[in-house]
């Protein structure tokens, strides 16, 4: 038997009883594999020879823009007609902290940037939301939200990041979000590299990151570069894959060794 997920509840990481639910299932597989190298600390280090990181992540094939389609025509679509734009694309949840993000670009004071907000509002959190240059697109699917995406300029999400990051790093995206939120896919952000953490709740810092992003284009492109860079390397689907053969050869290893023991 092996298991296979993040190691505990990572929302409640400092739950004994839950944890020691988590524990005891993983004690009884033959092998453990995690989302990520990093989910390794939560557990037991009497674990961890049997246990093998399968980098969470999604398969993309996207191929890019349409033949002839331009950034510009795929935002007239929406009537977005800002020269540059930040998006923000999922479940529009309480946990994303999606006002944060509000708030950061009404305080940029900047006409010339966009705010793109796509995805259901399951938690109703997009009616209060209001201001110049701010589109609340709704749910997009399919090739249209990576010809969005594509059109973009930056990611941020505040909260929770997830497995939008993979989406955005696909389409080169930086990406820019807030501390003290664990997650699996937080192991693609490297701060300063292919996007930004900044401290949580500091309005002025993510806006300041995210106007260093939008008005300088070297930087921007250089960040773009490694957030493909990085996913390519590190979240496609023969890394994932690798950790599941890596896990499957240990655990077919161990019981032949018992087999010939007991012959």
């Amino acid at each position: 038997m092996i298991y296979w997920g993040q190691g505990l509840d990572l929302a409640d990481p400092n739950a004994p009883i839950k944890n020691l639910a988590y524990f005891l299932e993983q004690g009884m597989c033959d092998a453990i594999i995690l989302y990520a190298e990093h989910l390794k600390k939560y557990l037991p280090e009497r674990f961890h020879k049997k246990t093998f990181v399968a980098n969470n992540t999604l398969n993309n094939d996207y191929p890019g823009l349409p033949e002839g389609a331009t950034r510009e025509s795929i935002l007239s679509q929406y009537g977005i007609k800002t020269k540059k734009n930040i998006i923000c694309m999922g479940r529009m949840q309480k946990r994303k902290r999606i006002e944060i993000l509000v708030e950061a670009f009404k305080y940029m004071e900047r006409k010339d940037i966009g705010l793109i907000l796509v995805g259901p509002d399951t938690d109703g959190i997009l009616a209060s939301i209001k201001g110049t240059n701010i589109y609340k697109l709704g749910p997009i699917y399919g090739d249209r939200k990576f010809e969005l995406l594509t059109a973009s300029d930056v990611y941020c999400l505040p909260g929770a990041v997830g497995l939008s990051i993979i989406d955005a790093f696909h389409c080169s995206l930086p990406f820019v979000t807030e501390e003290g939120d664990e997650s699996a896919e937080i192991m693609y952000l490297k701060s300063g590299v292919n996007g930004f953490i900044v401290p949580r709740g500091n309005i002025e810092e993510m806006a300041a990151k995210l106007l260093f992003l939008m008005d300088n284009d070297p930087a921007r492109t250089e960040f773009s570069s490694a957030a493909k860079t990085e996913i390519l390397q590190n979240g496609s689907m023969d890394k994932m894959c690798a950790g599941f053969r890596d896990a499957l050869f240990y655990v077919a290893g161990a019981k032949n060794h018992h087999a010939a023991n007991a012959v």
